[in-house]
């Protein structure tokens, strides 16, 4: 595996991190209030002008053609500035939908989705988890019940959800425009807009049922890396926002970053960030390649857990008392670190994942 960028790569990722910090802001996140869940529209269309909503998108659609690394380092910078906008999202549906939707439901929404004029999303209830209670249940023909937790549902062209079909794992394209469908929005750890949907007997379209079996944890995976790769942008952010916090806070006429206690805090954080970016940039590579990614990006979520909640932890207390204020703003980059932990299961759940995989295959690990 070679981590050195192409020329492409840097400049795909030199133009993401000047549109989204040209963009967003202290400022600009303090003068969204709590209870108005952000979208930012016009910063979605500048995405999309830039290229960077679609940039592992197919050319025929409207899309650059790169791949997963290339999306990874947008979704570090999005996470760097949190950029409340749902390109994780998109551009993982919309992978999808290209490799196992019909072209005509291609043309008809990825365009629009592209060109930033719309945006997709997905919520896999507990498909693919350790827990399969809450997960839909339907005979292939209608569909009842509810689904938690899903981002930016509102005003999205398709919501891909994941659900069982006659017990087989699957995904079903959901348009809410033709759809009979309840959204109901729900609070939870940062402020972006989730929603809790609801199904009435629901008329499956079988020619919407996106993909089952074993196709369905390849979207998984892809959904995994995205939201490691989100989190790393994240904690990066936090630990630079921490380190220059100690080295201009004083006690006892010295800053604060010179005494041990914190400078091996930190000295943990790096080295968690470090793990981090090493396990998203082995799972991006991988899905770049076309190849199977299913422990490298339940490790890189893995690692997103662990390094999102002691980097998390560790920049609130190193910022003592003024890391609770509202008016200071590294409490926002702690809680959303919280709702990327748990987004798609938390730690334990995908370290169990990882350790059946270990058991079912020989040829994973190492062997000493």
């Amino acid at each position: 595996m070679d981590f050195s960028k192409s020329e492409e790569h840097s400049a795909v990722e030199a133009l993401a991190q000047q549109v989204l910090q040209g963009q967003v802001d202290d400022d600009y996140l303090k003068s969204w209030p709590d209870d108005q869940p952000e979208f930012d529209a016009a910063l979605w269309k500048t995405l999309g002008e830039a290229g960077l909503i679609g940039v592992i998108g197919a050319e025929q659609f409207g899309g650059v053609g790169f791949g997963f690394v290339e999306l990874c380092s947008v979704l570090e910078a999005q996470g760097s500035v949190l950029a409340g906008v749902p390109l994780w999202q998109s551009a993982v549906v919309a992978h999808a939908m290209e490799r196992f939707a019909d072209a005509d439901l291609n043309k008809a929404l990825l365009p629009a989705v592209y060109e930033g004029n719309a945006h997709l999303t997905l919520g896999f209830g507990d498909l693919g988890r350790e827990r399969m209670g809450s997960v839909l249940r339907s005979d292939g023909k209608t569909l009842n019940g509810t689904i938690e937790d899903v981002a930016w549902a509102q005003h999205a062209s398709a919501i891909l959800i994941g659900l069982h079909i006659n017990k087989e794992p699957a995904l079903y394209v959901l348009r809410p425009e033709l759809d009979a469908i309840q959204c109901e929005q729900q609070q939870t750890s940062y402020r972006h807009a989730h929603f809790r949907i609801t199904f009435e007997q629901l008329q499956i379209d079988p020619e919407r049922i996106l993909c089952t079996g074993k196709q369905v944890d390849t979207v998984l995976q892809a959904s995994c890396t995205a939201l490691a790769a989100l989190q790393l942008g994240v904690v990066e952010q936090v630990l630079k926002r921490t380190a220059e916090y100690t080295i201009e806070r004083q006690q006892f006429g010295k800053p604060i970053a010179s005494f041990q206690a914190v400078s091996h805090r930190a000295a943990d954080g790096y080295v968690d960030c470090a793990a981090l970016r090493a396990s998203v940039m082995l799972a991006a590579w991988k899905l770049s390649v076309g190849e199977d990614a299913r422990t490298e990006a339940r490790t890189a979520k893995w690692w997103a857990c662990e390094a999102g909640h002691r980097i998390g932890h560790t920049a609130q207390h190193l910022h003592g008392g003024i890391g609770s204020d509202i008016d200071y703003p590294i409490h926002r980059f702690f809680r959303w670190t919280k709702q990327l932990e748990y987004s798609l299961g938390g730690a334990q759940e995908h370290l169990a994942s990882v350790g059946r995989l270990l058991a079912e295959n020989d040829e994973l690990g190492i062997v000493v």
